[in-house]
């Protein structure tokens, strides 16, 4: 199997911006954007796939996450014109989108100010909003929890995220099995494939490489406060994809998100959870393509 080119462009401001890339000479530009503690390196490992959709591929990390250099109180705002800054360095016109999770949070805001670059807006067990009077009430209790953290005691949050840098780093395989072990059953079912453990573990072993302070500021720009204006999307098709059994984002968030893109599709999985993308990401890519 191919694998994915590792590597980083220069950033205005001198920093550098990590991505995964796969297909130069392939037609069909997708970017992809991670999880909350996770990285680049968490996507699908089966690159027969993008050659098979003619997709000319790029996952890209966050601050702080792989080998991007940190940013201090970035907002997901500032992550977007980055994104804009990659996308002119390699000279890509439009991209078909699709965003796991707090990616998901992040490829909204990126498609609201830059719609004119994206074909499709494919959200794959998306985040909402976390500090939005619409969606208070609907948050899953762990992000409410990361949110007033952050509100009232961010040193803990910062603590926090460094102690279980110091896991990951120390007693990698025992904290990974044990959050596998937290799973719901669905996706232990997918956690346990050699093959997806694989890029589980890659995944959070960049995501704390910085010792959590990525992570940490990752949580920061999530929490900040969030003008979800609801502006129409004109020519961007929405995907929406949703697990029944996800606990991370739930089927509520996800109503949410096919209210705010009345005009989306929506794709409802039974017995899927929150790596569906890793379970469907054939059916993904398909329909990320299909404008």
């Amino acid at each position: 199997m191919k694998e994915y080119n590792d590597s980083f462009i220069q950033l205005q401001d001198n920093r550098k911006l990590s991505y995964l890339s796969y297909g130069d000479t392939n037609q069909n530009t997708v970017i992809f954007f991670h999880g909350f503690g996770s990285s680049a390196r968490s996507i699908h490992p089966d690159t027969k796939l993008l050659d098979q959709y003619n997709v000319r591929f790029f996952a890209i990390n966050r601050p702080g996450y792989g080998d991007s250099d940190v940013k201090v109180k970035y907002s997901m705002e500032d992550f977007a014109d980055s994104i804009n800054e990659f996308l002119l360095a390699k000279g890509i016109e439009r991209a078909s989108i699709i965003g796991w999770s707090a990616g998901g949070l992040y490829s909204q805001v990126f498609t609201d100010k830059y719609s004119e670059k994206v074909t499709s807006l494919n959200l794959i067990s998306s985040a909402i909003p976390l500090n939005s009077n619409e969606t208070t009430k609907i948050l899953p209790a762990n992000w409410k929890s990361i949110v007033n953290m952050n509100k009232y005691i961010p040193l803990m949050t910062k603590f926090y995220f460094k102690s279980l840098s110091k896991k990951v780093t120390n007693n990698l395989d025992s904290t990974i099995q044990k959050s596998i072990q937290q799973m719901v059953e669905e996706d232990q079912k997918v956690a346990v494939d050699p093959l997806m453990k694989s890029v589980i573990i890659k995944g959070a072993v960049e995501s704390y490489r910085n010792k959590g302070i990525g992570v940490y500021y990752d949580a920061l720009a999530l929490c900040q406060k969030f003008d979800d204006r609801r502006n129409p999307l004109h020519n961007v098709k929405v995907n929406i994809w949703q697990g029944d059994k996800d606990t991370i984002w739930t089927s509520e968030t996800s109503n949410y998100l096919r209210e705010k893109y009345s005009n989306s599709t929506y794709s409802f999985i039974e017995n899927e959870g929150h790596l569906l993308y890793l379970s469907h990401w054939d059916e993904i890519l398909k329909n990320a393509l299909t404008v």
